[in-house]
């Protein structure tokens, strides 16, 4: 019988690593599901049912954020500093039924606009309206356990979860259902996964129908500036989706969104981090300032490395990884902006974790004002480059516009946040990931895979034994090797 409350967590290097190491084992067995039924779905799909599917997956998305008013991630802030039980069992009750209300009134309008507007060909986009249903209410029922740091109960499920959806997908797009059966799968196993979950949160969060207005004005005060976020993070990511459809057709964004699936592996991290940072910047932002700020800058030399590996590895490997895993020829001739599609992710991951201070410092507008500047000029470059570059113009604009974001959030940081995370350490770095990645690119497509291998393993080598021996210091190796017992000792007790 569990006798503690879901609600109490410490802001503690304990908390941290097992959040992390949960959160980002999480998001392997995500990103494995992807591995394993990527060379089935090139096999039975053609790039235009890929590239339909991908529409209704970014149109929900795009919308899932505004059905809701974001009111499951931005009043998280609230939530970890509040200390009164009951407050924080009415301001959940708050967000659930508001969420649905929001749901409901957005639904009719999107249905309208659609069915009236859209023409016959742009019919199918009404499937992301039960993936943002579904989405929505997974997300409400374990908005709890991820306030407060109880994410083994989450990795559980997640794995329940993932292995339904996985093996429905594969076996509804076999008996030749499509895009509809991947959206089908996906949404009944976040609706099981979310009636599941809700049972281990009754006793500290009964659900009642209940809105207190006063809880939901002051909600509403922070998520609604933070939608325009959402939207410009959007339009950088996902936008090029539809200028792709416009000038290139369908095929043209499912090979697009092939690259993206795959170079998404990078975005582990990110969807990790959402798991327990912002929880956990909120609470020790208040408490320890200088303890945040020196996690912080540990976290950010570190990411930053395994990031840069990432990329090169991306880089190196991409022939071979679309000649392994894209079962039709026509999908392969995308490989060459893998690279700068990892890159750009891995720009995302950096930006996630600059936007947490900001964040805990309520510089809301500052995180607007970055993405909005990013979205602008993602807009601008989409137009002028993916008409005549198609995906190549796509690629760099993503990974241009992520670079303007990253760059305007360190200065806020540093500015307004008075967050001084940035260290000298990183320029050597840079520039040897920036001659590696040059001599990758040339020698890329002249490899046989036996050299492929070896030169994964000299990459690895190099540029790992740079970072641990002569850029990490004694107490940042220290903390690799505690996470990687943990992760270790963890992966072990689940296999």
């Amino acid at each position: 019988m569990r006798t503690d409350s879901i609600i109490d967590f410490q802001a503690d290097r304990r908390t941290i690593q097992k959040s992390a190491i949960n959160s980002v084992i999480i998001q392997m067995v995500f990103k494995l599901k992807g591995l394993i039924t990527i060379p089935i779905l090139t096999h039975y799909l053609a790039p235009r049912e890929m590239g339909i599917y991908n529409l209704i997956a970014v149109t929900a998305s795009l919308l899932t954020p505004i059905f809701y008013v974001n009111l499951a991630d931005g009043p998280v802030v609230f939530f970890v500093q509040e200390k009164s039980k009951k407050r924080i069992q009415d301001m959940y009750n708050t967000v659930v039924l508001s969420s649905f209300m929001f749901f409901v009134f957005f639904s009719v309008i999107f249905l309208t606009i659609l069915f009236r507007y859209s023409g016959e060909k742009y019919k199918y986009l009404y499937l992301a309206l039960p993936m943002i249903f579904s989405t929505i209410v997974y997300k409400l029922a374990s908005y709890v356990f991820v306030v407060f740091q109880k994410t083994t109960i989450i990795l559980k499920n997640t794995l329940i979860r993932d292995a339904f959806d996985t093996g429905l997908c594969i076996l509804l797009v076999v008996l030749g259902y499509s895009y509809r059966g991947i959206v089908f799968a996906a949404v009944i196993s976040s609706l099981l996964a979310a009636v599941y979950i809700l049972q281990f949160a009754k006793r500290d969060f009964p659900l009642r129908l209940f809105v207190d207005r006063t809880i939901l004005l002051k909600f509403l005060k922070i998520s609604l500036p933070l939608l325009p976020v959402f939207f410009f993070s959007w339009v950088i990511q996902s936008s090029d989706s539809y200028f792709l459809l416009y000038h290139w057709g369908e095929n043209s964004v499912g090979k697009y969104s092939l690259i993206y699936g795959l170079c998404s592996l990078i975005l582990v991290l990110t969807w990790a981090l959402n798991f327990f940072w912002f929880p956990f910047s909120a609470k020790l932002w208040i408490e320890d300032r200088e303890k945040y700020r020196k996690i912080f800058s540990k976290l950010f030399m570190v990411f930053s490395a395994v990031l840069m590996i990432s990329v090169l590895l991306f880089e190196l490997n991409s022939k071979f990884i679309m000649d392994f895993l894209a079962r039709r020829p026509e999908y392969r001739d995308a490989y060459p902006i893998m690279g700068v599609i990892a890159f750009a992710f891995a720009l995302q991951v950096l930006i996630t974790l600059l936007t947490a201070p900001l964040y805990s410092n309520k510089n809301t507008v500052q995180i607007f004002g970055s993405y909005l500047i990013g979205g602008l000029a993602n807009l601008t470059l989409n137009l002028f480059l993916i008409p005549s570059h198609g995906i190549w113009g796509a690629a760099i604009s993503t990974a241009l516009s992520y670079g303007l974001v990253t760059f305007f959030m360190s200065y806020f940081n540093y500015r307004l946040a008075r967050f001084f995370f940035l260290e000298r350490r990183l320029i050597f770095p840079l520039i040897i990931f920036a001659l590696f990645w040059l001599f990758i690119v040339i020698i890329r497509s002249h490899l046989a895979p036996y050299q492929l291998l070896i030169s994964d393993m000299t990459l690895l080598l190099l540029f790992s034994s740079l970072v641990y021996f002569k850029i990490l210091k004694r107490e940042e190796k220290e903390y690799l090797a505690s996470i990687y017992e943990e992760v270790k000792s963890k992966l072990t007790s689940k296999a």
